[in-house]
Formats: C-alpha cells, sequence, structure tokens
C-alpha cells in the first residue's frame, strides 16, 4: 500500500499497531522468542519511520528509526539494520545533506558483508552514487554506479530476499536515470542523454504496485528532457507526472516537483514550458 499510495494511506492503521505491540518489549519471554519480539518491532518502526517520512515528517521518521536500530542491534540482524541505515540515508538525500546521507549508506553497506548480501550491497552502493551526483562528484558517482551494477549481477537469484527484494534490473535502470539526472544538474546536459533512455525503460517496468517509484522516474525524466533543450518532450512527461500525483498521499511526491519546477521557471520563455511550472506550482500548493 505505501508503494501504491504512499505513506498517507497507511500510516493511521500502522501507528495503532504500534501501540499494541509495545508491551511486547517488556514481556517475560526466552533469549530467542525476545530476539524475534525485537525484530517484528522494529520492522515495525522502521516502517514506521518510512511512512512519516514520506508524508512530510523527517524527524518524527528519525526518532523511530533510531528506535529501529536499537531493537536490530539488540537481534543482531544484520539485514534488518542495513534496510535502516538505507533509509536514514534517503532522508537525508531527499533534504539536501548528500554527505549525511553518504555516511548512512557506507554504515550499512559495512552490513552487507554477510551471505547471499550482493543485492543489499547493490542498493546501498548506488544510493551512495547518488548523494556523491548531488554533490558533484562525477567520477566517484559513475564508479560506484558500476560497483553497484556488478553486485546486482553477482546476486543469487536463488536466494530468498528480505527488504531488498525491490531491487532488481528494473529498478538498477531507475537508479541509473535519477543519478545521471542530478549529475546533468550538476556536471553538464549531456548526463541528461544517458538518464532519458534509463528512466524510460525503468517506467515501463513498474507495475501499478510502484505507483510512487513510476511518478519520480516521470518526474526526474521531464527534467532531463528540459536540461537536454527538448521542452516538447520535458512538458509531456512533466504533465504525465502530474497526473500520475493525483492518487498518491506523499508530500515526497511535492518536494520531488520542486527542481523540476525551477528548471521549467528558467525556461519560461517558451509558452509550454511555462504553462508547465504555473501548472507544477498550483500542484504544490495544493499539497502543501
Amino acid at each position: 500500500m505505501d508503494y501504491r499510495s504512499g505513506g498517507g494511506s497507511c500510516v493511521s492503521e500502522l501507528l495503532k499497531l504500534m501501540d499494541r505491540v509495545q508491551p511486547m518489549l517488556t514481556a517475560a519471554s526466552t533469549e530467542v522468542t525476545r530476539e524475534h519480539v525485537y525484530v517484528a518491532v522494529s520492522d515495525l518502526y522502521n516502517l514506521a519511520g518510512w511512512v512519516c517520512f514520506d508524508i512530510g515528517r523527517p524527524s518524527r521518521a528519525r526518532v523511530y528509526l533510531t528506535q529501529a536500530l536499537a531493537l536490530a542491534a539488540h537481534a543482531r540482524h544484520d539485514g534488518l539494520t542495513a534496510n535502516i541505515f538505507y533509509r536514514l540515508g534517503r532522508i537525508c538525500l531527499h533534504h539536501r545533506d548528500p554527505a549525511a546521507a553518504l555516511h548512512h549508506f557506507q554504515l550499512g553497506r559495512r552490513t552487507t558483508t554477510g551471505e547471499n548480501g550482493e543485492r543489499e550491497a547493490a542498493i546501498l552502493t548506488v544510493n551512495q552514487a547518488w548523494a556523491h551526483a548531488c554533490m558533484g562528484n562525477h567520477a566517484a558517482a559513475l564508479r560506484l554506479l558500476r560497483d553497484g551494477e556488478e553486485f546486482l549481477a553477482r546476486a543469487d537469484p536463488a536466494a530468498v530476499p528480505g527488504w531488498e527484494r525491490f531491487f532488481n534490473q528494473n529498478e538498477l535502470q531507475a537508479m541509473t536515470g535519477v543519478v545521471h539526472t542530478e549529475l546533468a544538474r550538476n556536471n553538464g546536459a549531456r548526463h541528461a542523454h544517458i538518464a532519458i533512455p534509463a528512466l524510460t525503460e525503468a517506467i515501463g517496468g513498474y507495475s501499478d504496485d510502484m505507483a510512487r517509484s513510476r511518478t519520480f522516474c516521470h518526474i526526474a525524466l521531464a527534467t532531463s528532457h528540459l536540461l537536454a533543450g527538448d521542452r516538447a518532450a520535458g512538458v509531456q512527461a512533466g504533465l504525465k507526472a502530474l497526473s500520475c500525483t493525483e492518487n498518491l498521499a506523499s508530500s515526497r511526491v511535492r518536494d520531488r516537483l520542486r527542481p523540476l519546477h525551477q528548471i521549467a521557471r528558467r525556461n519560461a520563455a517558451h509558452r509550454c514550458v511555462r504553462e508547465l511550472a504555473a501548472q507544477i506550482a498550483t500542484k504544490m500548493s495544493r499539497t502543501a
């Protein structure tokens, strides 16, 4: 439900569930049972943190994720720990603190050295690439993107995945497009020509259950087209992104629209782009 409709669609029920499970943490139990409880409750706090992030409550999100991290550490659950560091990093990245994001991704990456950890390593590595791209570190971003591709290629398809199950070849294409879109903003529009086909392929590969991710890709695609000077395609992708936001209860979508709005305003001499900028501004004001 979170991926399909946004965090606002499930936050109320999730917080009620958290209240109900809280007594489990102090209930008498064996050590083995206690570890299982810690993992389950940590996973719940982890999800609550992610949902709060999605609805625009980053401070509350960090509180829940920090609590989740402590419980995961008690249970010595490396996979869950990696996921929590990933999510902490994504919060920092979203709020334009790529250096802090990079630190969290690196901490998460250190926990993925066990058996069948390649897919987790791929996720944390390509997100490091994204952080470097945000800082304009062109060479590091491209190197880490290649490393992430290699980790995913080595991932055992027969291994039963956990939180990392979402990360497949299509998600890698999306991340490739996002990284190159960021590089196009910071290091030159030539990167937009790499981002565009990657994002187009990723959009076609998403199911309706991944509506939010698909919308993010439409936003990045519109941004890349405008940076590449293809205004007609940029407007088309931007309008598609706006139509996709209608059924998403996610403040992150509004926030992702802001850079596109800025680029559209810089091209406001062209009527079609000016109209797109106005529609984006209206959308952002409605969801503020």
